[in-house]
Order: structure tokens, then sequence, then C-alpha cells
């Protein structure tokens, strides 16, 4: 499976909130994919900022590649995927687009990046 669109992103972050709740092993399959789709998400970003004179997709931030995230502190995979589910619920003209779209909306930037 490859998350796509939205819907794929959304369905395997709900599973990773779900199995948060009751972590018994194995992780199911689509947990660790919201988890491998997430830590993705962010190491572009790190990248882009460090290799692209913090250009990226959030714009110049300075010495922080995650700035410009509305992000307070540190966050766990779980937190990241409950987000990620809530802006889905909220926003879901987002579901049959581009899976990055719906990230972005999750994780959008703070004022003024």
């Amino acid at each position: 499976m490859r998350i796509e669109t939205g819907r794929d992103l959304r369905d395997a972050c709900a599973v990773l909130v779900e199995h948060a709740l009751n972590p018994e092993p194995p992780t199911p399959r689509l947990a660790r994919y919201c988890r491998q789709y997430l830590a993705g998400y962010f190491e572009s970003l790190r990248v882009l900022h460090d290799n692209h004179g913090g250009e990226g997709i959030y714009g110049p931030s300075g010495d922080d590649p995650y700035a410009c995230l509305n992000l307070d502190g540190p966050r766990s995979f779980d937190q990241l995927a409950a987000r990620v589910v809530r802006t889905s619920e909220w926003q879901p003209d987002l579901l049959d687009g581009d899976a990055l779209a719906l990230a972005r909306k999750a994780f959008a930037d703070r004022p003024p990046c």
C-alpha cells in the first residue's frame, strides 16, 4: 500500500491513533505507514530548509526548519496522527486530494511565516 490521497493518510493515521489507546504488539501495518509518512514529511521539511536556504514548503524560518509549523514543543507520532485525523474531519474536501495537502493543512504554518 502507498499513501497517495488524503483518505489513505487519514485511514492509516486513524489506525495509529486507535493502536495508541491499546498498544499491544504487533503494531498494525497501517499504523506503521502513518508513522513512516509523517517521518518522511518532517524530514523533507528539514532537508528543504537545510539544503535550500530555508526556502522550502513553509518559506524562510531562520535557523529552525520547523519554526513555521503550528507545533509547540515535541510531539509523538500518536499526537501528530490525531491531528491529521482531526483535520480530515474538519476539511473532508482534502480526503480526495493529495496526502500532502492534508498534511500541510494539519500542520499549517504560523504567521508571519
